[in-house]
């Protein structure tokens, strides 16, 4: 399948529906049913002025899309109707969002180095703390017990994820990770748990063959594979199957 004039920045299953959404540095992105072979044209996102949606994450259950707007927004799309249904906002720039594997949070993050995390249903912040890194989020993973933070200093950092009650009206906002992973040497451009949260994917592109893998339960990075002779070349993209 071929987009004219749409460099694919993102893209990602819908659930298990056999859909892709495709997204760019363009205000419309598209929808490819794979099994149907039918591609659907979404314009825009109604109410919303961004220029670029190239950053998009979608719900475990193939529910939402979650975009990166402008000014902190976080945009929620529901999926089937392709139309918008809720804005959550972060004080500074938004650079990276991820889904709980639940799919009841959503997590986001970017130029301050500040992690939020929202829940669904009430659109209400859960959960909120400062990267230790200090620079600009690149990249975030969730799995059932952890949480991934990439940042442009090519540091990842791994934390318990956890939901913080609000009842105090206030965030710790210091928070110490369980393991920093230091080997990258460019930006954390995509980090990414397994099914069942083992391993942890860390690559970055700006680097040939700039790639990592994490065994989650020892903390320790695989000497083994990728090696200096694996072919991988700039890696732009990764998944589990």
């Amino acid at each position: 399948i071929h987009f004219p004039n749409f460099p694919i920045y993102s893209a990602s299953f819908l659930g298990d529906s056999g859909s892709v959404v495709v997204s760019s540095r363009r205000p419309h992105f598209y929808v490819y049913d794979a099994v149907a072979g039918k591609v659907d044209r979404v314009p825009n996102i109604p109410g919303r002025e961004e220029r670029s949606l190239e950053t998009m994450a979608t719900s475990p259950d193939g529910r939402l899309i979650a975009f990166v707007g402008n000014d902190g927004y976080i945009i929620l799309v529901e999926a089937k109707s392709k139309l918008w249904v809720a804005d959550l906002k972060m004080n500074g720039s938004a650079r990276a969002v991820t889904f709980t594997p639940d799919g009841e949070h959503v997590i986001a993050s970017g130029g301050d180095g500040e992690v939020y995390k929202w829940d669904i249903r009430s659109k209400r912040c859960v959960d909120r703390f400062k990267n230790e890194d200090g620079t600009v989020t690149s990249s975030l993973s969730a799995s059932s017990r952890f949480l991934a933070v990439g940042a442009e200093s090519g540091v990842v950092n791994m934390y318990n994820d956890r939901a913080t009650s609000m009842s105090s009206g206030s965030f710790s906002t210091k928070r110490d990770p369980i393991k920093s992973i230091m080997n990258l040497q460019t930006s954390a451009d995509y980090c990414k748990f397994n099914h069942d949260g083992q391993i942890l994917a860390m690559s970055s592109r700006r680097e040939k063959n700039s790639m990592k893998l994490l065994h989650v339960p020892t903390s320790t990075v695989f000497s083994n594979w990728p090696t200096s002779k694996t072919p991988l070349n700039y890696v732009w993209s990764m998944d589990f199957s």
